[in-house]
């Protein structure tokens, strides 16, 4: 039997999954500064931003800048003030999403910086493919 269950430690929340006896940790959503970590959900809503459990974290209108022929997207969340969290998530829903708030700019700053931080986790997502792909076919 599998049970799941999260532990909160401040801002940052720990996925635990109990099988066969054995605990599994993981760390799952956080916000730390300005960098933030967690889950897409896609609905008849469009996406919203959750935890590893699946609460919502951020709910509000959400834009796809880019999709990638990876499948991952790069994502950016309007909040007000002129705030913006922008990132990168391997895809629509249930997938992780990292990212940053950046404040003080327009929706077209935001929608490059989106890009940016797309495009630098997709190449560092892209080299530990190869890396893991290299080193297991080793074995």
């Amino acid at each position: 039997m599998t049970n799941t269950r999260c532990e909160r430690q401040g801002q940052i929340e720990v996925g635990i999954i109990e099988h066969e006896g054995r605990e599994f940790a993981a760390l799952g959503a956080s916000v730390v500064g300005r960098n933030i970590t967690g889950y897409t959900k896609e609905d008849r809503y469009g996406i919203t931003l959750t935890s590893w459990c699946g609460k919502t974290m951020l709910d509000c209108r959400c834009e796809i800048v880019e999709r990638y022929r990876s499948g991952s997207i790069a994502l950016m969340f309007r909040l007000k003030g002129g705030r913006f969290i922008v990132g990168y998530a391997l895809g629509e829903s249930g997938m992780l999403f990292r990212g940053e708030l950046i404040k003080g700019c327009e929706e077209d700053d935001a929608r490059r910086e989106a890009q940016c931080i797309a495009d630098c986790f997709a190449t560092l997502d892209a080299e530990d493919e190869i890396a893991f792909e290299a080193e297991y076919s080793e074995a």
